[in-house]
């Protein structure tokens, strides 16, 4: 552990400059995203598209709203892009408060943390979106009631999505962390499991763009099995206490 204490303005101050370098990773991936800007609207639109009513489209209701759409589009491509680098600044403010053998998961943290994020997003894309769509769009659809959404919106809710399930993802990483240094046990977790639904659910509520059912299951089901398998990852890789009882944590009582 680093032996120089940071006070409070330090701190603020070594947050400030990782923002900093994080936004400035962004900034400059947004301008090849830019560019192919038109080819990825297209590509994240597909499953809202392929599941339109017949007879409906997409659309747009103001003069600039297909200017500022597609630079959302490129901002949102470049902070998917700049992910590895935003985990990696993240590690660089934390890693001060921590052991030396405890920087060591360093690169584990930036790799899976990048592959559980876009894990994230890909099951969101390929598997949680498509009926969310498709429930949305035609459950209430009629002869005389038919979907345009338009592209501002279409894009605000995807991307909504798309985030919520990448960090919904995150949980097995940032347990790993939290039981590397000490902070949450498995014996811990299992006790709060109770709580944890209930908190899930909230969690999944707000993540969640709408209102309806199948959206908020899609996000709440996964947030659960992760909180499961957080006790596991916390009981494998969680800090050993010197007076810890070592019937405690056993295989058989996890999932207690």
């Amino acid at each position: 552990m680093n032996e120089d204490k940071m006070s409070f303005l330090d701190h603020l101050g070594e947050l400030r400059r990782r923002l900093l370098w994080s936004l400035l990773a962004v900034g400059i991936l947004f301008i090849p995203a830019y560019y192919f800007s038109n080819e990825i609207f297209e590509f994240l639109m597909k499953p809202l598209i392929e599941n339109l009513p017949e007879g409906s489209s997409l659309i747009f209701t103001r003069p600039a709203e297909g200017f500022t759409t597609y630079l959302k589009v490129s901002f949102f491509a470049a902070l998917l892009a700049a992910v590895p680098f935003i985990l990696y600044q993240g590690w660089k403010f934390v890693a001060p408060a921590l052991y030396k053998e405890e920087k060591q998961v360093a690169v584990p943290f930036i790799l899976f943390g990048t592959l559980f994020f876009l894990a994230g997003a890909a099951f969101c894309y390929y598997v949680a979106s498509p009926p969310a769509f498709k429930f949305l769009l035609n459950e209430y659809s009629s002869e005389y009631v038919k979907a345009f959404p338009t592209i501002r919106e279409a894009l605000s809710f995807l991307m909504a999505l798309i985030f919520g399930f990448g960090l919904v993802f995150e949980f097995p990483l940032i347990i790993f962390i939290l039981a590397r240094i000490g902070v949450v046990t498995s014996s811990w977790l299992r006790q709060k499991r109770k709580y944890a639904v209930i908190i899930s659910a909230m969690i999944a509520a707000m993540l969640t763009p709408t209102t309806d059912a199948i959206s908020m299951m899609l996000m709440f089901v996964p947030i659960l099995v992760f909180y499961e398998l957080g006790i596991l990852v916390a009981w494998m890789f969680g800090k050993k206490k010197k007076d810890q009882n070592p019937n405690e944590d056993t295989e058989e009582e996890i999932f207690k």
